[in-house]
């Protein structure tokens, strides 16, 4: 499921179980008021690219638990191997786990850390 505008915080992401990566090239990525693209490669997460492009994106554990990386996905669909540490309403919203999520879709990605 994509998101229209990202004007509605209400609206639930897409986390297809689909292993399957999409051939999403890059993506947005907002922090601390600032929009970055960042290059993403097959089988990567979107913190791992975030990471590897030097973004101080951040994080914990890695691992789905913590939650620390839990940013607001704006736009696209994503697939996650892990969703413990959101609660349904938080996914409900559309937020996802940076560390657990991965492109599910071609259409454009856009997560948001500044929520």
């Amino acid at each position: 499921m994509s998101q229209g505008n990202g004007s509605d915080r209400d609206a639930a992401p897409s986390t297809n179980a689909s292993s399957t990566m999409a051939s999403v090239k890059s993506f947005r990525l907002t922090l601390d008021g600032e929009d970055h693209t960042v290059p993403i490669a097959a089988g990567e997460t979107l913190l791992q690219a975030a990471l590897a492009t030097g973004i101080d994106a951040p994080h914990t554990c890695t691992e789905g638990r913590c939650g620390t990386c839990m940013s607001w996905l704006r736009s696209g669909d994503v697939s996650m191997a892990s969703t413990r540490a959101l609660s349904k309403r938080n996914t409900e919203r559309g937020y996802v786990l940076a560390c657990q999520a991965q492109p599910s879709s071609s259409a454009p990605l856009w997560i948001d850390f500044d929520i």
